[in-house]
Order: structure tokens, then C-alpha cells, then sequence
């Protein structure tokens, strides 16, 4: 009957995406890149003023900013590198240039670009 062919099907479909897909590389689009950045700022700041900060770099291969991480320090904690009315944000950037990949130059350019509208405009520091 019927009832096999979905089981002869899948077996077909892993064979298939095992096999390397050279067209895929024709299309000219290049690996995003991502990079994690945690920055310590004051406890008022918010999401939206992190955002609005980071969206201010004009960098054309920034795709997108994520905050991924809010760390706040325990009451009573002493000595820490996120001090009390302090919180540590971990936002997650991915970059892409579409003609050509990215070189380590490029990528810290934009990473050291978007720290600094950080601490220029929110106080912000890297976090150590």
C-alpha cells in the first residue's frame, strides 16, 4: 500500500542533504558575523535608549543589534564589576557585508564604534 512511500521518502530526502550544494555559493551571499558585547550601564538606563544608541552607528554592515542578557548585581554584593544601581547588558551584533566577507579589521571597527556611542551617550563601559 501507500503507507511506505513517506518512509522511502526521507530516507531519499537525507541522501539528498548530505549531498554539498555548490550552487549555494554562487549567490555571492557572505557568513553574517556575529559578536557579543557586555556593557555595564546605569540602572535607569533602558532597552529603547540602548537601541536608539546603537541604531546612531552608521556602519552599512550592522544588520542587527539583540539585547540577549540583563545582569543585575545581588543587594549587598561588594566588589563585583557591576556595582550597586548598575546593570550589565549583553547585546549580541551581527554584521554582514553582502560583496565581500568581512575581515577581523571590519568587524572591530563597527564593534569598537558601537562601545563608543555607548559610552558617549548612555555612560556606558565595557564590561570586564
Amino acid at each position: 500500500g501507500w503507507s511506505h512511500a513517506p518512509v522511502l521518502f526521507e530516507l531519499l530526502l537525507d541522501a539528498v542533504l548530505q549531498q554539498p550544494l555548490p550552487q549555494a555559493q554562487s549567490l555571492g551571499r557572505h557568513q553574517p558575523v556575529q559578536r557579543d558585547l557586555a556593557v555595564v550601564v546605569p540602572e535607569a538606563v533602558t532597552h529603547a535608549a540602548v537601541m536608539a544608541a546603537i541604531e546612531g552607528v552608521h556602519y552599512p554592515w550592522l544588520r542587527e543589534a539583540v539585547l540577549f542578557d540583563v545582569y543585575r548585581p545581588k543587594s549587598g554584593a561588594v566588589g563585583g564589576t557591576v556595582a550597586a544601581g548598575e546593570k550589565s547588558l549583553a547585546v549580541r551584533l551581527t554584521l554582514e557585508r553582502h560583496d565581500a566577507n568581512l575581515t577581523d579589521a571590519e568587524i572591530d571597527g563597527v564593534v569598537q564604534a558601537v562601545l563608543q556611542a555607548l559610552q558617549r551617550t548612555l555612560g556606558a563601559r565595557l564590561r570586564a
